[in-house]
């Protein structure tokens, strides 16, 4: 099928736009793209007046546009990421033989997006809504540990940090410092915080501009996680699944190169060199 050349330059802009985390310029783009500034500038600002892109007014730098973010926030899209992925986390549920759960955070809930509970009569069990008791769990607290310090304020004046457990984590400041553990060591890992005699362990899921939109995590009775060896192999096995799926979310947001030219244009014969007088 044919290509629709001006719609194809026209969403490659687009996407480097977007690859750019500062907002990036017309020249910029036009060297990355191998584009005529023009080009590149009557693109942008065709997208600017429509909101999929807007420019910033002091660098110039184009940035993605609220209409973009709409577009972008439609109710199936964590459908759609569940199920560009659902295989990688059945292979998982299957290879580890223990309950696995990948997660999300949207507009402030901690949601279970594909969850597939362990074979084993002994086993963990988990809701589809999980912001109440995200304070004490793997992929809770991998989630919780991408907040800014105002968002975490906001997530901690409304919803209590209940205590489940012994071992839950009641207090604000003892909760900062196991966050930034979290962030320090690149995974969560739980013992008996949410159910007693149950552990687990997270990892976070990158997107291309490495923010955290996601975690992976597999949970356990404590008897079994608890076995460092088997701990290791299975924070072994969540990471290789995070690596399948960083790269399946990666392909479908990096830019798809630069714009072919036209057979015409392609096969146009070089001007003849002027003769010297």
């Amino acid at each position: 099928m044919p290509k629709v050349l001006s719609l194809d330059k026209s969403l490659t802009v687009l996407e480097a736009v977007f690859q750019s985390r500062e907002g990036v310029g017309t020249r910029t783009l036009a060297r990355q793209l191998d584009l005529n500034v023009a080009t590149i500038h009557n693109i942008a600002m065709t997208f600017c007046r429509r909101d999929y892109l807007r420019q910033d007014p002091a660098t110039k730098h184009f940035l993605p546009g609220m209409r973009m973010m709409l577009l972008g926030r439609h109710p199936s899209y964590l459908r759609s990421l569940v199920a560009s992925v659902g295989g990688i986390v059945d292979d998982l549920a299957e290879k580890i033989n223990e309950s696995v759960l990948l997660g999300a955070i949207d507009m402030g809930h901690v949601l279970n997006l594909k969850y597939i509970p362990g074979r084993r009569s002994l086993r963990v069990h988990e809701p589809e809504d999980m912001s109440d008791h995200a304070h004490c769990t793997g992929f809770g607290k991998v989630l919780l540990s991408t907040f800014t310090e105002d968002e975490l304020e906001i997530y901690l004046r409304e919803t209590p940090l209940r205590q489940f457990t012994a071992r839950t984590i009641c207090q604000p400041e003892a909760l900062r410092r196991d966050l930034q553990k979290v962030r320090e060591q690149g995974y969560a890992r739980t013992e008996d915080e949410y159910d007693e005699g149950v552990s687990a362990v997270a990892i976070p899921i990158r997107n291309p501009w490495g923010t955290v939109i996601a975690s992976l995590g597999a949970s356990a009775p404590t008897i079994r996680l608890g076995d460092a060896a088997k701990f290791a192999s299975i924070r072994e096995e969540l990471q290789h699944a995070v690596t399948r799926i960083e790269a399946i979310w990666g392909d479908n947001l990096k830019i798809q190169g630069k714009p072919s030219l036209p057979a015409k244009a392609a096969a146009r014969p070089a001007k003849p060199a002027k003769k010297s007088s």
